[in-house]
């Protein structure tokens, strides 16, 4: 006989509901917390777009706070999801249908958090590519310069130059 705990509630010895108190509003905090996520998404986008660094920065420090935030509740489920299948039949049909449209509204977040971060990753790699390309062709015309500077003769005159 294996019981499964969650904050110290016995889920097995527990009715649906004790156990649907518990988890329930777990299964609420998170999907409020993927629906922050997801609007810290798209702040990042406007922030990404306009190429605004400082308060990308300060944003990502944000958003690194919720997603541990995001880890606590999930550790919090974890006895739940290892057991999701027999929890489930054990609450209501309200509590149950509840569940189901937090899990998906969970899920839609979660997929739409991962595309957006996905677009913005591909654009910042290309944004990356300029620079780097524009920071050698500096370097390229910095060499010319210098070449151009050593091919003048000692009277400060170009080789080219009239006497």
């Amino acid at each position: 006989m294996v019981t499964t705990e969650l904050e110290g509630v016995d889920l097995q010895q527990n009715t649906s509901s004790d156990g649907a108190e518990e988890v329930v509003p777990l299964l609420r905090k998170q999907a409020l917390l993927f629906s922050r996520l997801e609007g810290f998404a798209q702040r990042q986008r406007m922030l990404v777009v306009q190429e605004d660094t400082r308060p990308l920065l300060a944003l990502l420090a944000e958003r690194q706070k919720l997603s541990l935030e995001l880890a606590r509740v999930s550790q919090e489920l974890a006895p739940v999801r290892e057991n999701w299948n027999s929890f489930r039949e054990s609450l209501t049909v309200m509590e149950r249908d509840e569940a189901a449209e937090l899990l998906a509204s969970i899920r839609e977040s979660l997929s739409r958090v991962i595309e957006s971060d996905e677009v913005d990753a591909r654009r910042l790699g290309v944004r990356k590519q300029m620079v780097r390309q524009s920071m050698q062709n500096s370097q390229v015309k910095g060499v010319a310069a210098g070449a151009y500077q050593a091919a003048r003769i000692p009277n400060g005159r170009r080789v080219d130059e009239a006497q």
